[in-house]
């Protein structure tokens, strides 16, 4: 017989949990003691319970595993729920465990509760609460079986008293396996295939899904003689240096691109989920491969295939050995890759005095960096300004995919330094987005994590300022009265920097990357126009 704290303790400790991150509360007190007690769980004390989602979020999104993350009752429990909506709508597994009020105020009018189950219902796959101690067995298996099946979030609410309560369950030896393999339809494969042999200008969009499969995909475009498109979570699977590459699509994607689809007779869409519909050619041809019918889009002239890539694209790669390339394809997308890289060229030239603009800030950043490192985005304009100038090796992105949560930055690169302490960590924040969860750098502060924090200072909420523009409105709510961010640094005894002119910024970024410490740099930015954004909307009303 043992405690429902211990219980929970010792049988994530076996099922291979290595952090968990949470904000203390009256509703988890016996289970902090317990954690206190072992070493084989990092608790990672977070500022706000938003932030520790988050947190889990990122690591689970690099990981694939599941990640837990913890807070009490009441608002402890609300504000978990910014963090989990990332986890579910980038389909990461997320288990979060959270107090709730004793067992015989259930229901009840009582300070601090409400009925967590109804709240967490839309961003979860399975919420439940425990009311008895031996329950706590077959829940939390379910938990995290269900997190791992579904890809998304589960939550456990603990009644106070129940923690303290004993439980005569036996702690579990290991989860069951989750196969992963889903068997395709070998007919989808060959219509497929006999359209692909049809076409004589084809592209090939990647997206997060093909990470595992880069090395197949760049083949088979190799292979095709086909373009290839890059979407912000697949920057890093293939080099752009590489003599395919033509740039990104959608707000974030190069002129080029859009060229290419423009003229282009198939789209072959592999592991990507997000679909820029407004940038597509109303007629083009498209397939898409993805192992979750979910991801398939509603399209009329779509061709689905679901499939594992890797179970896909050696069939292909077979079948199309005699497929023959067409000489002026591979001429004009060698042209578009020179464009691409001449239009960032263009778009990064300055004068050394000149204050920065974002996406000299981004290639620079490219030249600079580790060719292995995590380079976490917040939510920003300057996420579009990665994707367009910022020139991938073998980086990772991580960032907030579907539920774009500004804030996200500060704490994923925390998560991330936790995750991969041998990787280099650079964190990318605007000043707004930075602000929301500028507490978590105590958080870094105090585990002494060497994160490099760029934070983009140009004093305003850009996205949103340029899109009110573009609307005829006039920029309200959107300016921001900043503090001295190096004071700020400063004063959380965070080492930084400032760069104000263009000549300045490789030699601070370089300096700021060899530190090996935990770095804030300041760096004074233009002030978003409107004119670039013009450009992606007359080519957007083209295609």
């Amino acid at each position: 017989m043992i405690q429902v704290a211990q219980y929970l303790t010792e049988q994530l400790i076996r099922w291979g949990v290595k952090r968990i991150y949470g904000v203390a509360g009256d509703g988890i007190f016996a289970w902090l003691d317990e954690i206190a007690k072992q070493s084989d769980i990092q608790y990672i004390a977070c500022k706000h319970e938003s932030a520790a989602a988050m947190m889990a979020s990122a690591e689970a999104k690099l990981t694939g595993i599941p990640a837990v993350c913890t807070a009490t009752m009441g608002p402890g429990f609300v504000n978990l729920l910014n963090g989990l909506a990332d986890a579910h709508t980038d389909r990461v597994p997320v288990i979060a465990i959270t107090g709730q009020v004793e067992t015989y105020k259930l229901g009840g009018a009582y300070k601090q509760f409400l009925s967590q189950e109804d709240m967490i219902r839309p961003i979860s796959f399975y919420s439940t609460t425990i009311a008895h101690p031996d329950a706590i067995q077959s829940v939390l298996h379910k938990a995290f079986v269900t997190a791992m099946q579904q890809k998304g979030v589960t939550h456990l609410a603990i009644c106070k008293d129940v923690f303290t309560q004993t439980t005569s369950e036996a702690v579990l030896a290991a989860l069951p396996r989750i196969p992963q393999a889903i068997y395709p339809d070998r007919m989808e494969i060959e219509l497929a295939s006999e359209q692909i042999a049809k076409a004589q200008k084809p592209l090939v969009l990647l997206g997060i899904g093909a990470r595992k499969s880069a090395d197949l995909c760049l083949k088979l475009a190799e292979q095709l003689g086909a373009g290839v498109l890059l979407s912000l979570g697949a920057k890093g699977t293939v080099d752009e240096s590489h003599p395919l590459v033509i740039g990104g699509w959608g707000e974030g994607g190069s002129e080029t691109a859009l060229h290419a689809l423009a003229e282009a007779d198939l789209l072959l869409i592999l592991g990507a989920s997000w679909f820029p519909r407004a940038f597509l050619p109303k007629k083009l041809s498209v397939i898409q491969v993805d192992h979750q019918p979910g991801s398939i889009h509603a399209h009329p002239y779509l061709q689905s295939v679901t499939a594992e890539l890797d179970d896909v694209l050696p069939i292909w790669m077979r079948r199309l050995q005699s497929h023959r390339q067409d000489g002026a394809w591979q001429e004009q997308i060698k042209r578009w890759h020179e464009g691409f890289g001449e239009e960032t060229e263009q778009a990064v030239i300055q004068q050394a005095s000149e204050q920065v603009k974002p996406q000299t800030l981004m290639h620079t950043l490219g030249g600079v960096v580790h060719e292995d490192a995590i380079i976490v985005l917040d939510t920003g304009e300057h996420t579009i300004w990665f994707n367009r100038a910022f020139r991938g090796k073998r980086q990772t992105p991580l960032f907030s995919g579907k539920w774009r949560t500004m804030g996200f930055g500060l704490p994923a690169a925390v998560a991330a330094k936790l995750t991969y302490p041998e990787k280099q960590v650079v964190c990318v924040a605007g000043d707004g987005g930075f602000q929301m969860n500028l507490a978590e750098l105590m958080t870094a502060a105090q585990l002494q994590l060497p994160i490099v924090i760029l934070v983009v200072n140009n004093g305003t909420l850009g996205l949103e300022e340029v899109k009110m523009s573009q609307a005829g409105l006039i920029p309200f709510g959107v300016k921001l009265c900043n503090p001295d961010f190096q004071q700020l640094a400063n004063a959380c005894g965070v080492s930084s920097k400032v760069v104000k002119e263009v000549q300045a910024l490789e030699p601070v970024l370089r300096e700021a990357l060899a530190a090996d410490q935990l770095t804030l740099v300041d760096i004074h930015c233009t002030s978003p126009t409107l004119t670039e954004r013009k450009k992606q909307i007359s080519f957007q009303a083209q295609a």
